[in-house]
């Protein structure tokens, strides 16, 4: 097959995997000008009969207007063509570039809950996508995840619908049927295995990843309860009660129980984030409440400002930190070292109009090892920022100082319940924490708050 050229323009120039139902190939177009890479995937049904082609080809046709549909997804590789040739059939679908989650699920790594939970819904956000058009991929597993290189989010690959092809053949009453169970052992649950796979089937098998990457465990070691056929892992694994008890709604050996699309499982995750307030992921966990803020206009920092009233004091042992604020400004919040909040001032209310109170909010954060260095801290900050909500744009980003050391710092745009706010936020890196300070403002009053809160943030002192 290598050296081959398909439907005169895709030459074959390696397999890339081989299964029951047939072939995977890389291949480059040689009718494009850059002669672009592709996937090539060969199915050939198991008998070559008038009838079972017929029906095989009828089954290609609507597969592949399936799968044309669903390459309208980011996260699910566009179908380039699809075409018969000497009673075979083939897809050309886009090449991923990356590598497939059976590289990070093996039993060296330690999953924690955070990371668990958006393995989850990094999965869970593609197949959304299938299940709102009535999808069901039927092959969940690691090696049909491809984490892409270029912004590492994961892709959804070969999908089982299509593999039907390969399994068609004709019982001894003459009717069609799929002689082979689509899916993988392990992976499928028992409605799909008798061939009656639903939406949440795939929602099973993505909950036995989870356990997988939880207990290092083969799902086909998983134990189960022989009373109610339930996957016995809880003892395997160290997580939160709450992040344990969706997973075993996931898994369910009855599918009723189960969660019945990707978008419910969606719904409670973000409702355990909400709720435990995970520590890591610093903006969108933490800067709940807190409206948007204001952004400053150069990046040049630290400047000499007299303000105009009288400040107060803020002292805070616990964090060895002094801070300076304006009399008529309130202190709120309470320190929370899960969450990193340390404090938060807020303008007074200028009327009964005045619905958005600009502020000025300090988080000191423990960093783990791999963001220690300001260079990696803002780049996973920056991620942040960016995925916090499909409306935000930066205006300005670049090095400054604060506290006399090296920062960053950011000004960005976004809405926030009908509002448009600006956020400025600038950060640096002490003693393996993390000391961010960010101004919120509307963004109709962002410039005339910004001196007071520039002489906020710059008040900030370091005793230890």
């Amino acid at each position: 097959m290598i050296g081959k050229i398909l439907d005169g323009r895709y030459e074959i120039i390696s397999r890339l995997g081989e299964g029951g139902f047939g072939a995977t190939y890389l291949a480059i177009d040689r009718k494009l000008p850059d002669k672009d890479q592709c996937v090539v995937k060969h199915f050939s049904p198991k008998a070559t009969d008038v009838n079972t082609l017929s029906h095989a080809r009828r089954l290609f046709e609507t597969e592949a207007k399936v799968l044309n549909r669903l390459g309208n997804h980011d996260r699910v590789p566009r179908l380039l063509a699809h075409f018969e040739e000497d009673q075979k059939f083939y897809l050309v679908q886009e090449f991923v570039d990356g590598y497939d989650l059976s590289r990070e699920i093996n039993r060296h790594k330690q999953w924690s809950e955070e990371k668990i939970i958006a393995l989850l819904q990094d999965i869970l956000e593609p197949l959304e996508f299938l299940h709102q058009h009535h999808v069901i991929h039927r092959d969940i597993k690691p090696s049909n995840l491809m984490r892409r290189q270029e912004d590492g989010k994961i892709v959804l690959i070969d999908f089982g619908a299509v593999k039907q092809i390969s399994s068609q053949g004709m019982n001894i009453q003459g009717q069609m049927t799929a002689t082979v169970v689509v899916g993988t052992p392990g992976y499928i649950p028992s409605e799909q295995s008798q061939g009656q796979p639903r939406l949440c089937s795939d929602i099973y098998a993505v909950g036995i990843i989870a356990i997988e990457a939880l207990t290092h465990l083969n799902p086909m070691q998983l134990p189960r309860d022989p009373h109610t056929g339930e996957i016995i892992w809880r003892d395997q694994a160290k997580i939160s009660s709450g992040l344990a008890q969706i997973i075993d709604k996931m898994v369910k050996y009855d599918f009723r129980q189960r969660y019945q699309s990707a978008t419910e499982v969606l719904q409670v995750l973000q409702q355990l984030k909400v709720a435990n307030q995970p520590a890591k992921s610093i903006l969108r966990k933490t800067f709940i409440g807190l409206g948007i803020a204001s952004a400053a206009t150069v990046i040049a920092f630290l400047f000499i400002f007299i303000p105009r009233y009288n400040l107060e004091n803020y002292n805070n042992a616990i964090y060895g930190i002094t801070m300076k604020y304006p009399e008529n400004w309130e202190q709120t919040g309470t320190p929370d070292r899960i969450t990193g909040n340390v404090v938060k001032f807020s303008s007074s209310k200028e009327g009964e109009t005045d619905n958005y109170l600009e502020n000025v909010n300090l988080i000191i954060q423990e960093l783990p090892e791999n963001r220690r260095k300001l260079e990696q801290f803002t780049n996973f900050y920056l991620d942040e920022i960016q995925q916090s909500d499909p409306n935000t744009k930066i205006i300005e980003q670049g090095k400054t100082e604060f506290i006399n050391q090296p920062a960053y710092q950011a000004i960005y745009t976004l809405e926030e319940e009908g509002v448009k706010i600006q956020r400025l936020q600038i950060w640096t890196i002490r003693h393996n924490k993390a000391y961010i300070m960010t101004y919120t403002a509307d963004v109709a009053k962002y410039a005339k708050y910004l001196p007071t809160a520039k002489t906020i943030i710059n008040s900030l002192e370091i005793n230890q």
